[in-house]
């Protein structure tokens, strides 16, 4: 069974087909409840309005890319004449009389924030997996230290590896003993807030 065509093209096509077979064929089609006249004025109007459409939407993409021309432009031109202005102003009240200012002083890195959720996926004999969740605030960590220490006796935290994503694999532990472990996140500003601690006997 045919299907009624949905696009421009064929629609187009479709309808001076129709027209054709009616106008050449009388006798097989005498009285069409439109009339091929009618027809052939509806199928001209929509190929206008289709040509029309097409020639918008061809202007409209050349306007697009005046403008873009013209505002990449304007926009070369301010900034050579604002680096100019930035040069040669003596205050900034004189940078105030083109509209511009003095330019912002950069916002000094911070140390990191505290890592969250640290927890231990997988361990066994003298080996620990470690997984946490970076910091929500503070500075970017550019790095986590991994540290651990015997818990009965509590003993002092000692480094056991370093990091850049957010887990790391521990080996060479001491075994049958309680170790703690906590991560520390730190950036070029220093070292955050140590994380929760997790305990784990190996």
């Amino acid at each position: 069974m045919a299907q009624f065509p949905l696009d421009a093209a064929h629609i187009l096509a479709l309808a001076d087909s129709m027209i054709a077979g009616f106008t050449a064929n009388p006798e097989v089609f005498p009285s069409p409840p439109v009339s091929v006249a009618q027809m052939q004025a509806e199928r001209d109007a929509a190929a206008a309005a289709h040509d029309a459409q097409l020639a918008a939407q061809a202007a409209s993409k050349a306007a697009t890319e005046v403008k873009t021309d013209a505002f990449s432009d304007l926009t070369g031109t301010m900034k050579n004449n604002v680096s100019y202005a930035e040069f040669t102003a003596r205050t900034p009240a004189d940078l105030s009389l083109i509209g511009w200012g003095p330019r912002a002083e950069p916002t000094p890195l911070a140390p990191p924030g505290q890592p969250g959720s640290l927890d231990i996926p997988r361990q066994s004999a003298g080996q620990a997996q470690l997984v946490w969740e970076k910091p929500t605030s503070g500075g970017r960590p550019a790095f986590y230290k991994a540290e651990a220490r015997t818990v009965n006796p509590a003993g002092a935290w000692l480094l056991k590896g370093t990091s850049t994503s957010l887990k790391i694999e521990l080996t060479d532990l001491a075994r049958n003993v309680e170790l703690e472990f906590r991560v520390i996140a730190e950036n070029a500003a220093g070292a955050g807030t140590p994380s929760n601690t997790v305990t784990a006997v190996l």
